[in-house]
């Protein structure tokens, strides 16, 4: 289709979620002028299976195993290393492949799936299709996605016939990006903004989350990193801490409840900043070092307002007729409850990882600040056809 009528495959620039993106680490002994370059999120196929959960906790293995586990933390690196994101291909290739295994590409469903589709209907990378991989592990305001999707849309505008691209993300990288549009980003940028298509957002957090920071939980699996590695690695994680449930949206909800087994011991944690921060400081000053920081992180990703309309239009596409958890009860009191595998107290209808509520809630609230009824797609082209057209407008679409 794009061959035969470049006009209509306007550019689209891919942001992925949390674990998304390929990361490098390039070190540098001190005193020699070559410097080594190592995939760190995923290892080669080859070199994952000595670092993996499958491995053995002693031994040669095992210490592999460890040293990887740790490097991913990203306040343990040495002034001699840096993390990059995978930038090859246009980008494409750092969101699309996070693990190469011979010829076959292993990356998150989502992303890899519009690039498929992408790929069929015409679209190549450099031409009309490019990728922003960034480093998920940190908030917007430490890594570098801001600067790079803006180069990224001045290349476009000024090296293509269009004037504009559009922009879909994925999970976290749609509050990443929600950052980039409200604070950082210029007029001059902006206007090179055509939309943004906001798959899966968690604009109003996720609950899974308080239970991967508290017991861990499976985010990628469980033979490549355990739960409990899982969880110490994401307390180190600035971005984790943007997808904590909102007070807005989960203030009235128990997310997690401690000590199920004996009434008089029991703890139940609402999802409001209160009881959010809370919890956090408590596993702060149970664990220690290893957990430092977690009461600062959360209170400094609450200064990223998610109830603020972005300056472009809007597509927000939300997963639902999957039940999703959202409460979790352990039987084990504080603290041997950090240790347990908790059990599902409700569902909601969601995606899996993101409840409907999270991103309908925000996004409805979008509608009502921008006062736009003119939808971006082709889904309800009846609805409002007598209302007349805006430049700035949501609409929320849901996927079953």
């Amino acid at each position: 289709a794009c061959e035969r009528s470049p006009d209509a495959c306007e550019p689209v620039i891919l942001v992925p979620g949390v674990m998304g993106s390929r990361l490098r680490q390039h070190t540098r002994v001190p005193g020699a002028l070559q410097t080594s370059s190592s995939h760190l999120w995923l290892p080669e196929s080859h070199r994952l299976l000595a670092r993996s959960a499958l491995s053995s906790r002693s031994g040669v293995l095992g210490g592999l195993y460890r040293s990887w586990v740790k490097s991913l933390d990203p306040r343990g690196g040495s002034r001699w290393s840096v993390v990059e994101p995978d930038r090859a291909n246009w980008g494409v290739k750092g969101v699309a492949c996070i693990l190469k295994a011979g010829r076959e590409c292993v990356s998150t469903a989502k992303v890899w799936d519009m690039i498929v589709a992408l790929e069929k209907a015409g679209y190549r990378a450099g031409s009309n299709l490019f990728g922003v991989p960034y480093d998920w592990r940190l908030a917007p305001t430490e890594n570098k996605l801001c600067a790079d999707l803006a180069t990224v849309l001045h290349h476009v505008t000024n090296n293509t016939r269009h004037r504009k691209a559009l922009l879909a993300a994925h999970s976290l990288g749609n509050l990443q990006l929600v950052h980039c549009l409200n604070r950082v980003f210029s007029a001059e940028t902006l206007a090179k903004v055509k939309a943004l298509v906001a798959i899966a957002p968690p604009f109003g957090g996720s609950p899974q989350v308080a239970r991967v920071l508290f017991s861990g939980a499976e985010m990628v699996s469980r033979l490549i990193i355990s739960d409990l590695e899982t969880r110490d690695f994401a307390r180190q994680m600035p971005a984790a801490y943007m997808l904590l449930p909102s007070e807005r949206v989960f203030g009235n909800d128990t997310i997690l409840s401690l000590g199920t087994g004996d009434p008089a011991a029991r703890e139940d944690y609402l999802g409001t900043a209160a009881d959010m921060g809370a919890l956090l400081r408590k596993i702060e000053a149970h664990v220690g070092p290893e957990a430092s920081g977690m009461g600062q992180a959360h209170a400094a990703s609450l200064r990223a307002d998610m109830w603020e309309a972005p300056p472009v239009p809007v597509v927000c596409v939300i997963g639902a007729g999957v039940p999703t958890h959202v409460s979790f009860g352990y039987c084990e009191g504080w603290p041997r409850s950090m240790r347990e595998e908790p059990c599902v107290l409700r569902f909601e209808d969601g995606d899996t990882t993101v409840p409907v509520r999270s991103a309908q809630s925000v996004c409805d609230h979008w509608q009502r600040q921008k006062r736009c009824l003119s939808p971006l797609s082709t889904v309800h082209p009846q609805r409002y056809r007598a209302e007349p057209f805006r430049s700035e407008c949501v609409e929320v679409v849901h996927l079953h």
